[in-house]
């Protein structure tokens, strides 16, 4: 079950900027649902922020990992969702290889002063390793886990449209997983940023100017 983070040991919390960027392979992309019922566009809504989906069906770690500097690091993001893994295990994209891509992408991202939150993906059989692994990346850089975003789904025909993809149920039952993670870290982070609150660091202009 998600668990609220500890954030004591959460990177980057006073993190500048507003943006946050869900970054991902199809579950993200939301495949097989509108846009608007894909839990992204779902969390935005849900707390009042400004997203960007930077899902792409099909993406390995490998994929992601050759992306990172074109789709994330332009936004400038407070914080970045990372969820791959299942298209590796797909594959049968060795473990140490998954772990190791998803080690760089984290350490980047933590690299380039933004919060980072992992979304733990089990599909079929994928065992303790590479979820321990997940939970080890976290740990190592002061990221955020979210466990085993799909819990309860893949095993429901009802919250599924395919094999592997949420329906839109399914991208409701995620985005209540993520929200009980994200909202305290984000008003904890709000909170660290001081009076300024939720307005951008990044330029210190009037509010009124700043909207747009």
């Amino acid at each position: 079950r998600p668990k609220g983070p500890d954030l004591g040991r959460v990177a980057n919390l006073e993190a500048p900027g507003e943006v946050v960027v869900f970054f991902g392979d199809s579950i993200t992309r939301g495949y097989g649902v509108r846009a608007e019922e894909s839990f992204p566009s779902l969390l935005a809504r849900d707390l009042g922020i400004a997203i960007v989906n930077a899902g792409v069906a099909g993406d390995t770690t490998a994929a992601g990992l050759a992306r990172l500097e074109r789709d994330v690091l332009p936004h400038h993001p407070r914080l970045t969702l990372v969820e791959f893994g299942g298209n590796d295990f797909l594959r049968r994209v060795p473990l140490e290889e998954t772990l190791k891509n998803l080690d760089t992408i984290v350490k980047t991202l933590i690299a380039q002063g933004m919060i980072v939150v992992i979304l733990e993906v089990n599909v079929g059989l994928m065992g303790d390793p590479y979820l321990k692994g997940y939970g080890a990346v976290a740990e190592r850089y002061g990221a955020v886990l979210v466990e085993d975003i799909l819990s309860g789904i893949l095993s429901k025909p009802d919250l599924k449209v395919d094999a592997i993809h949420p329906n839109a149920q399914g991208h409701r039952l995620i985005a209540e997983r993520v929200v009980k993670v994200l909202r305290p870290l984000l008003q904890e982070a709000d909170r660290r940023r001081g009076p300024m609150g939720r307005q951008s660091l990044d330029f210190p202009l009037p509010a009124f100017q700043g909207v747009g």
